[in-house]
């Protein structure tokens, strides 16, 4: 009766073990998005005010990672916030706007510690990246992600 007990035991953590690998793949942490949000823009004439909205940003240290496109006159950033900072979420929020507006008063600027709008605001710039999108469908992108944007608060 306890051979049968042990035989399953060692079955179930030898199956549950084995799916460890495809997990981790999977998993937001094993993801190197540093990597990817400071790759080179395929257009970088287009993407200044949008670079130096990410360094501006990258100097809060509560910060982890950050994200930015521009157009004419609007500006989308999205951030990462370090964990043990969730707590302040709305008071670094205020912060991030208040200086981003301060350096750029020119742009509609939205800002947002949002997940779902970090990967939109990814896919957003690996499009920019692969080919070049005119103002009006830029614009048009970036007026979706306001509206996830408001969906969200």
């Amino acid at each position: 009766m306890n051979k049968p007990l042990i035989f399953f035991l060692f079955i179930f953590v030898l199956f549950g073990c084995s799916k460890e690998n495809e997990v981790q793949k999977q998993s937001l942490q094993k993801l190197n998005l540093t990597q990817t949000s400071t790759k080179e823009t395929a257009h970088r004439d287009d993407q200044n005010v949008a670079e130096k909205a990410v360094q501006i940003v990258k100097q809060k240290r509560e910060v982890n990672d950050v994200l930015a496109v521009n157009s004419e006159k609007k500006m989308i950033v999205a951030y990462k916030v370090k964990h043990l900072e969730r707590f302040r979420m709305k008071k670094i929020e205020k912060a991030i706007r208040k200086e981003l507006e301060k350096n750029f008063p020119n742009y509609e600027i939205i800002v947002s510690s949002d997940l779902k709008l970090f990967w939109k605001t990814e896919e957003l710039k690996q499009k920019l990246e692969k080919k070049r999108l005119d103002q009006k469908k830029l614009d048009k992108e970036i007026d979706m992600l306001k509206k996830l944007s408001k969906e969200q608060t």
